[in-house]
């Protein structure tokens, strides 16, 4: 019997052989398909001896510069034997080119290749900040690789549009379709002036969504169901194209899973997997589950092994895709799938007839009222979750843990990296390099096709960072986008009263876009008569202390999520010698165990991600800025 869906986790961590050693164990697990996790430096386009990528080189994924690291990266494994899904956007096209040369040293067709890279730039600049150019350069790019997959890599999935995302900043069922659907009704569009039409069908039909799955689980059956039901009729009233079926991954809800009683994600996690499964006529082709202490650290491989087995308890002892639709005639399901269909057609409609420049500011805008709205529930009380607002008694199971997930990459490791891409460089045809380089340049420049010089680049032994620098310097520089705020609702408890009113610098260092905390805490401290300067995120430290001077701030808070706390630490408290009186504070994903060690660097506030409530931090920020220096 064939299984009802790919089993996936999301695995990379350090340098390919590490990471190539973790596919092959979990490949021996019984996972069934590959999903490869990129660390920042290579999601960011930057190489691992670029100033920009110290401290974050295979931190939170797999270190990847070219080629070459692809081939360790795969060595044993073969590639016309699995389906590998990538998820890489900004640097999908040098990522997929790197992976066609390697298939190409392998004497494989690009024709037996099945896979996905994920190649969605709108959710970047809305959710996750991993992008590099401007929306419409990244429109372009992300188009001219599906086009050119559609003609030479046929089997493959050149997108995977992602409403996951969304749900992750803070929409509701329709908003997650409704932006989902804009966003692919605007690359086909686009798309479409591109091909034949019989390309553009095969490009309609292999178009793929990446989606979550959250623990509301009526909502969430009827909104996996709502998604099924309204992508066929779309591209048949829209394109003329019938009986295309609503092709999705899944990965459950990342944001529910908490740092506080991390062994109760376990069940969060079983539950959030069922709304993705449970409906034969609109179940997943591929799911993805995370490691239960995410909110933590990156899984290891006891954890990993774990999600693998709760996949295998899904599909063979729930016998679940033995039975056709268990839904159909329900009235209650019926009716909630209608409205979520609805309402996210409407949505999905009105946003494509703006354009994918406009859509970004006006999603960005409402998934900032949505994740403040959130964080009101929580700090009223009215929305109770397990471990961090209530029940908040200790299980005791994650203590007993005796295998540490694992953390940072160290200096050393860079330092390894650096030497292997000097050695890279050195022993490539420069010749053949340069001319690539050039062709590249000319494509960019020109408006033509710039997949296939990516390609011509790849095989050239270009690597990431250099491919990254080639288009900077032909569209005008990276994008630095601005952060959306919204005439929101305050968030409740964050009144600042008779205090004294202070000036705090808000901003991200290193390579982590994610902004939803740096939404939360802007509004919070404006709610309670702060001033507010936003310097903006994947600044160098440098940059953010500048600003913090500059305006005179009393605070420099700074959020991080990436693991790269400690770097991040040492540089900013070294350039601070000068100015005493600033004060730091640094929140985000941060071991208990680092708390002190950031503290004896001279960070002068600490927020683990454990400290959920936003009066308590906004009343820290202030105790802090009184204090003398």
């Amino acid at each position: 019997m064939r299984p009802p869906w790919i089993i996936r986790t999301y695995a990379g961590f350090g340098g390919a052989e590490e990471t190539n050693r973790r596919f092959l164990a979990n490949l021996k697990s019984g996972q069934t398909g590959l999903s490869v996790a990129f660390d920042l430096p290579t999601q960011n386009g930057y190489d691992p001896d670029m100033s920009m990528a110290r401290g974050e080189v295979g931190g939170c994924g797999v270190s990847i510069a070219h080629a070459g690291d692809l081939a360790n990266l795969f060595r044993g494994i073969r590639l016309d034997e699995v389906n590998t899904s990538m998820t890489i956007n900004a640097t999908a096209p040098f990522l997929l080119g790197s992976y066609l040369v390697l298939a190409e040293q392998a004497g494989i067709s690009w024709s037996a290749l099945r896979g996905t890279v994920q190649n969605d730039l709108l959710k970047e600049f809305v959710a996750r900040g991993t992008s590099i150019l401007n929306p419409g350069i990244s429109f372009r790019l992300s188009t001219d690789l599906i086009a050119f997959a559609a003609e030479h890599v046929p089997q493959w999935n050149p997108i995977n549009v992602c409403g996951y995302h969304y749900m992750e900043s803070g929409a509701g069922p329709h908003e997650e379709i409704g932006y989902a659907f804009a966003n692919a009704l605007m690359i086909l569009d686009a798309v479409r002036t591109k091909l034949n039409p019989g390309l553009f069908e095969a490009a309609v039909r292999r178009l793929s969504f990446f989606v979550n799955s959250g623990i509301e689980l009526v909502p969430e059956i009827c909104k996996f169901r709502a998604y099924a039901k309204l992508w066929p009729e779309l591209c048949e009233r829209e394109y003329g194209i019938s009986g295309v079926r609503f092709r999705a991954g899944c990965q459950v809800r990342s944001v529910s899973l908490t740092a506080e009683q991390p062994e109760n994600n376990i069940a969060r996690i079983v539950l959030e997997s069922l709304p993705a499964i449970l409906s034969a006529d609109a179940r997943v082709n591929a799911l993805q589950l995370p490691g239960f202490r995410e909110a933590l650290s990156l899984p290891d491989q006891m954890e990993q092994t774990l999600s693998i087995r709760v996949q295998q308890i899904l599909q063979h002892e729930t016998r679940i895709g033995e039975y056709n639709d268990i839904f159909e005639g329900s009235k209650v399901i019926g009716e909630l799938t209608k409205f979520t269909a609805d309402t996210a057609r409407a949505l999905a409609l009105e946003l494509r007839s703006i354009g994918f420049e406009s859509a970004v500011g006006r999603i960005d805008d409402g998934l900032t009222r949505s994740i403040l709205e959130h964080a009101r529930m929580m700090e009223e009380n009215k929305q109770v979750v397990v471990g961090v607002n209530d029940f908040r008694e200790p299980v005791g199971l994650s203590e007993q843990l005796s295998s540490p997930p694992p953390t940072a990459q160290d200096a050393r490791f860079e330092e390894e990296r650096m030497a292997e891409l000097t050695l890279w460089r050195s022993r490539r045809d420069h010749v053949r390099w340069e001319k690539s380089s050039d062709r590249l340049r000319q494509a960019v420049g020109n408006g033509s096709d710039t997949m296939s010089a990516t390609v011509e680049f790849a095989r050239a032994g270009g690597t990431v960072g250099e491919w990254a620098r080639i288009l900077e310097s032909e569209t005008g520089g990276r994008y630095t986008p601005r952060l959306f705020l919204s005439n929101a609702p305050a968030v409740a408890g964050t009144s600042g009263g008779n205090r004294k009113p202070l000036r705090i610098v808000l901003g991200k260092t290193g390579l982590d876009g994610h902004n939803n905390g740096i939404k939360l805490l802007a509004m919070a401290c404006s709610n309670a008569g702060m001033e507010v300067i936003y310097a903006g995120t994947k600044l160098p430290p440098e940059a953010l202390l500048k600003a913090a001077i500059e305006e005179d701030a009393d605070v420099l808070a700074i959020s991080s999520l990436s693991g790269a706390h400690l770097h991040i630490a040492r540089q900013l408290t070294m350039l601070r010698k000068q100015h005493p009186n600033l004060k730091i504070a640094l929140g985000g994903i941060i071991p208990e165990h680092d708390c002190a060690a950031l503290r004896s660097l001279g960070v002068d506030l600490v927020v683990p991600n454990t400290s959920a409530q936003l009066t308590e931090i906004i009343n820290q920020i202030q105790t802090l800025a009184s204090k003398e220096p």
